[in-house]
């Protein structure tokens, strides 16, 4: 999978923090996605209407969200990944690193 997807995502990440950013790899674009959790600044949920509006522009190829305080993968995102059964892209605000998970 082409990584063009990146520069928009850490621009999402950025724009913000401190609240997670998230949203969803679709034909190796970035599709920047609402996040509904009930506290946004320690993780996510994707809207689903903008899950829904994405698959009606391609193919879903993966999940991507940002840690603002640059925590590591968590046990939680490694599961949901599994769960999902596509690639997850999380990307490290402070550090400015990517992570991938795969499932």
């Amino acid at each position: 999978m082409a990584q063009d997807f990146k520069p928009e995502a850490e621009r999402h990440a950025h724009a913000k923090s401190p609240e997670e950013s998230c949203g969803l790899v679709v034909n190796s674009s970035y599709f920047p996605c609402r996040n509904i959790a009930n506290d946004p600044r320690s993780n996510f949920v994707l809207e689903p209407v903008d899950y829904a509006r994405a698959m009606y522009f391609g193919d879903i190829e993966g999940v991507v969200h940002s840690h603002p305080d640059g925590t590591p993968v968590s046990e939680a995102d490694r599961k949901a990944c599994t769960q999902t059964g596509l690639p997850w892209f999380v990307y490290s605000v402070p550090d400015q690193q990517w992570l991938t998970i795969e499932p």
